[in-house]
């Protein structure tokens, strides 16, 4: 099964050079909002680069072509590359969240992606990426991610935990300035996420899973941004998995907000079969109790009646008449009729944005977006993974947009409106 994941564009996985600027909420730019979560970052030196090592099948990068916006190249291991224009066709508006770069059809194994800016002339000088949609496959068909609280982490001793924390999950987070500090997750899963600050108060930190490599990423950003994803791996295989996360600068912050991960197929069989056996047993009870239940109030009706005994010889006549019987004249007994109530219980599960399973949206218009329901984590299998549909706004170039496997936005990102200027 295929499914997407979104990378904003301040996550430490995407590695900037020095020159990049983050443009989180910028006064100076009067189209900020247009881009998707009201941040981006940009580049106006030449040959500047930005660089994302993923596992997945596709890549597809977002961002803007302006009327300042000069060429650029993007390569995925090392494939030659070619200059793309960077603006808005001729006469036309700006366009915002427009997808500036997809390579369709790798192996699901690991990759690099590499932007390299293409200054032209004086003012027609600047890239910049707005968020990255990853694909991968996993082999989990339907059971859901797992959120892991940051309070489940084990801690070593310098951390604290903060509360007020505003677009935490929960409104709270661990924190540690302490260098060679460490949050300890262990989980079940083929994949998993973890999710914390970033800003320019934060510092570089290494991740290890099992007897994987280290990884050492940057939380460093010029503004405070909500959450991003810090770290993400997958293809992990069955089993107990243990993640490591450690601070390497003193004086500067690691804030963990929660994880994420998907359970193993092993995971899942288990988890299905409890399901399943838990649901046949009370079936079973319930079958039991309402058999008992109606066999006790079948023995109490016919206690409470009299025997109805008929002599053949006595069906066609009159009885006798007699002055004083010493018994009523037959009669009935009226037993009060009961109804069993029947009760289906009603089994509600809590879902994400990317798990609620959606169908693939069809083509849009090149000025069309799409988003589904907010809840998804959504799904959806298709046969190969070189025929899509869109999500996005259509680029000029010829490009093939990534099919909704999974929501990949809490909400949806402002639409394209004409005539824009920019400042």
């Amino acid at each position: 099964m295929l499914r997407n994941f979104t990378l904003d564009d301040a996550s430490p996985f995407i590695r900037y050079d020095p020159s990049w600027r983050d443009g989180y909420n910028s006064t100076a730019d009067s189209q900020m909002p247009r881009y998707q979560g009201r941040s981006f970052h940009a580049t106006s030196t030449n040959g500047a680069t930005a660089n994302i090592t993923f596992r997945g099948t596709d890549i597809y990068i977002y961002g803007a072509k302006r009327n300042n916006h000069g060429y650029y190249s993007a390569t995925v291991d090392d494939e030659p590359a070619w200059p793309i224009y960077g603006r808005p066709g001729l006469g036309g508006a700006e366009e915002f969240q427009s997808l500036l770069f997809a390579r369709q059809g790798l192996t699901n194994g690991k990759h690099t992606f590499r932007l390299t800016n293409i200054v032209e002339g004086q003012d027609k000088i600047w890239v910049d990426i707005d968020y990255i949609v990853i694909t991968r496959e996993v082999d989990t068909p339907i059971v859901g991610s797992v959120i892991a609280t940051h309070d489940e982490f084990t801690y070593s001793s310098l951390w604290n935990r903060q509360t007020n924390m505003l677009e935490y999950r929960n409104s709270a987070a661990h924190q540690t300035n302490t260098r060679g500090e460490t949050a300890t997750l262990k989980f079940h899963g083929s994949e998993i996420f973890v999710y914390g600050g970033t800003g320019p108060d934060f510092g570089t930190f290494k991740v290890k899973v099992d007897n994987q490599d280290p990884i050492i990423l940057n939380a460093t950003t010029g503004y405070a941004h909500p959450p991003v994803p810090l770290f993400m791996t997958s293809g992990l295989g069955d089993g107990q998995h243990t993640l490591v996360i450690t601070n390497l600068e003193g004086g500067k912050s690691l804030t963990i907000d929660y994880a994420e991960y998907t359970p193993s197929s092993g995971s899942n069989a288990g988890l299905i079969g409890g399901v399943i056996g838990a649901l046949a047993v009370l079936v079973l009870l319930g079958w039991y109790f309402i058999r008992k239940r109606k066999s006790a109030r079948r023995n109490n009706f016919d206690e409470s009646l009299p025997p109805m005994m008929r002599n053949p010889r006595w069906e066609d006549h009159a009885p006798p008449y007699t002055e004083n019987p010493s018994h009523p004249p037959p009669g009935y007994v009226d037993a009060e009729s009961e109804t069993l109530g029947t009760h289906t219980p009603t089994v509600t599960s809590t879902t994400r944005k990317t798990d609620m399973l959606v169908s693939p949206m069809p083509t849009l218009r090149p000025d069309g977006s799409s988003y589904g329901s907010t809840s998804q984590n959504g799904l959806s299998s298709v046969g190969s993974p070189t025929i899509v549909t869109s999500i996005y706004e259509i680029d000029a170039g010829a490009l093939t947009l990534p099919p909704m496997y999974d929501q990949v936005f809490s909400a949806p990102p402002p639409r394209n409106t004409p005539g824009s200027t920019q400042m």
